[in-house]
């Protein structure tokens, strides 16, 4: 989370978005595995359902899923392809949720991982 501060000051809010996502996803990603809903070789090539799969395991409801979804529509889409600018508020939003959901859905595992965050 260090190098998403960093470019977060420097006002890289569209990095800063993008990797919000990427690590939303990849803390999602490692509990679907630890809790084997997931093999470590499966390949989940679309957000919605990536989030989807987050629900169904009961990591949070359908709802949180669905607005995972939409934020990733609004804010990851229109900026990384152009069709919006990134706003500081976006970027320190998502840095924020990020952080949020990374420390939450790793404190619950209780198991020894390479997550190399501080917390």
């Amino acid at each position: 989370m260090e190098v998403g501060s960093n470019l977060l000051d420097r006002g890289y809010y569209t990095v800063v978005i993008e990797s919000a996502f990427v690590a939303i996803e990849r803390t999602i990603q490692f509990r679907l595995i630890h809790d084997g809903a997931m093999s470590p070789s499966e390949v989940i090539s679309s957000h919605r359902r990536l989030y989807q799969r987050g629900a169904e395991i009961g990591l949070y409801d359908d709802a949180f899923g669905d607005n995972l979804a939409e934020l990733w529509n609004r804010n990851r889409t229109e900026t990384y392809y152009r069709l919006g600018t990134a706003t500081k508020e976006q970027a320190e939003a998502m840095y924020s949720l990020a952080d949020d959901i990374h420390r939450h859905l790793t404190d619950v595992t209780r198991v020894s991982h390479e997550c190399l965050c501080r917390r």
